[in-house]
């Protein structure tokens, strides 16, 4: 009994050791994004490799990577204006939670080229699948593209370069390495993004890594970023004043004898 048990367990190990799985390795140029006054975007490199993988497969490119940068979750509230005795008003709005506050998605070909949607859907990969909680219906998730406000809401995100998705944008230097060219646009969220690179062969995910930089603000911008969300009080009355001392300024100095 002993000899069988041995012998199934050193054929196990046989087993997984020429079964190895995939893995997925990732690096940033960047930990930190600096924002002062004159930031007007910047770009960051994604680069990483496919070990364990197959070589044949390897050249034959049967191997897809997509990486994804995802801002810090947020609320996000959607308005609906009507036309009221010739005046445009909002009339309807509908919140929601855990909306991403940034979305880039760059891939080497288009994802449904290369995955199911239904996989992407499961996955919530790309801005067509992206999903949100509407406040109103508990902890029901809605995808981005469901109804009039969820809609509105994924084109205003699109339209303020907030989300995008960029195909052909993963530069495969070897069969095995690959970079990516990641576009902040000035108006890039200030806090934690998470950088996820997924690896698919045959339409299935085979692994993923996850690394995280942040977008800070600094000098002068970052004093008064930290001061208004930190000291909210003190940050309004400072408003109030420096509205009353230009007040006073500018009609001094217009004011007509």
């Amino acid at each position: 009994m002993f000899r069988v048990v041995t012998l199934f367990a050193l054929m196990l190990i046989a087993l997984s050791g020429v079964q190895a799985k995939e893995k997925l390795q990732m690096g940033l140029s960047v930990d930190v994004v600096p924002v002062g006054s004159d930031f007007a975007g910047q770009d960051i490199v994604v680069f990483g490799a496919i070990e364990l993988a197959d070589q044949a497969e390897l050249y034959r490119g049967e191997y897809d990577v997509f990486i994804e940068v995802i801002g810090d979750l947020q609320e996000a509230i959607v308005r609906k204006k009507d036309r009221i005795s010739g005046i445009w008003i909002n009339a309807a709005a509908r919140e929601y939670r855990d909306v991403p506050s940034f979305y880039s998605l760059h891939s080497r070909n288009p994802i449904e080229e290369v995955v199911d949607p239904s996989v992407l859907s499961n996955l919530g990969i790309g801005v067509k699948y992206l999903k949100a909680k509407p406040v109103d219906r508990g902890n029901i998730e809605e995808f981005l593209t469901q109804g009039e406000f969820s809609s509105a809401l994924r084109r205003k995100r699109i339209e303020s370069r907030l989300f995008s998705e960029n195909a052909s944008s993963i530069e495969q230097i070897s069969p095995s390495l690959f970079r990516a060219s990641v576009s902040l646009p000035p108006n890039v969220p200030i806090g934690f993004h998470t950088v996820k690179a997924h690896l698919f062969k045959d339409g299935k995910k085979l692994d993923e890594v996850t690394h995280t930089f942040e977008v800070r603000k600094v000098g002068f911008e970052e004093w008064i970023y930290n001061l208004a969300h930190e000291q909210s009080l003190l940050y309004g009355i400072l408003c109030v004043l420096l509205a009353i001392f230009t007040g006073w300024f500018a009609n001094v100095v217009f004011r007509k004898n």
